[in-house]
């Protein structure tokens, strides 16, 4: 029986699921798919590849995307035809690229994408999107509207106004998705961007259905320390938009799908052990080894 789902996106869930695996944890990993985009006709799925390449032992944790050592030759060819994709596209990272496309155009639903990819790096791990459907992560600027992706990648500074997540709609969750929870006794909400990365994934109804029927423990680790994130631009959209970036501001996203939230002990006052139902635990959380992750994990077991 698969032991523990993770819900995540970003650095800080690739970290997360690939220590976990490496550590032999029986684990399976349901990953945001709503900042996926074409790039100049290649299907980019920029969480699911952070995922795979931790999986891999390929990610580039310095740079926070793409492959470690890569080179950008297609990139700087593109270049000096004044063609230049927003996001930098290394070499290796281009055959993935490429390859998922190809499976896409040839007919197979973004769950099956996913497994052969894996296969193809010849990984035992169930990693899926919250659905096969096309969501979309959209903010609204003072300008007008644009895509997460294009929003973090260029470092915009305007405040946000609203977000949204075209498609959630009429979403259906992925088969694959439903049967990691339902073979899991550990729910794990990794500490990516609530609103950027997790968001997404619970905005599918019947997935959130599913999460709000979990049985086993639903555990959920702040990305925040004192205010602001490790990484990434969590703290100010949530200020953008209404939230407190800490335990209050979690715990209203995540409404009804968590029992425990994992803060850092920085960020606990004695006298909110538990908000809205949901027990509060303090405790030291880095990530910056497989070490670090087995620690959190090994206490989210004894909670």
């Amino acid at each position: 029986m698969q032991k523990t789902s993770v819900l995540c996106g970003g650095t800080s869930g690739a970290k997360v699921v690939g220590a976990l695996y490496r550590k032999k944890i029986e684990v399976g990993a349901i990953v945001n798919t709503a900042d996926d985009e074409y790039f100049l006709g290649l299907y980019v799925s920029p969480d699911f590849d952070s995922v795979l390449y931790s999986l891999a032992g390929l990610f580039d944790f310095g740079k926070n995307w793409g492959i470690v050592g890569d080179t950008f030759n297609a990139y700087d060819m593109l270049k000096k035809m004044n063609v230049e994709p927003y996001i930098m596209l290394g070499d290796r990272d281009l055959a993935v690229h490429i390859y998922r496309t190809y499976l896409l155009k040839s007919g197979l639903k973004l769950t099956e994408v996913f497994s052969r990819i894996l296969k193809a790096f010849k990984l035992n791990i169930d990693v899926a999107p919250p659905t096969d459907a096309r969501l979309k992560t959209v903010l609204g600027l003072s300008a007008g509207e644009i895509s997460f992706e294009e929003y973090y990648v260029k470092r915009i500074q305007e405040s946000i106004k609203y977000l949204k997540v075209d498609g959630s709609g009429k979403a259906r969750a992925s088969q694959k998705a439903l049967e990691i929870l339902d073979e899991s006794e550990v729910l794990i909400i990794a500490p990516s961007n609530p609103l950027a990365s997790i968001f997404p994934i619970i905005s599918v109804k019947d997935l959130r259905r599913k999460i709000k029927n979990f049985k086993g423990k639903r555990v959920a680790i702040s990305p925040f320390k004192g205010g602001a994130t490790y990484k990434g631009p969590a703290s100010k959209m949530m200020q953008d938009l209404g939230f407190e970036p800490g335990p209050h501001g979690i715990i209203k996203i995540y409404n009804g799908l968590i029992d425990y939230l994992m803060i850092d002990n920085s960020d606990f006052k004695e006298t909110e052990r538990i908000i809205e139902g949901v027990k509060i635990i303090p405790s030291e959380i880095t990530l910056n080894r497989d070490e670090d992750v087995i620690r959190l994990y090994n206490s989210i077991l004894n909670l």
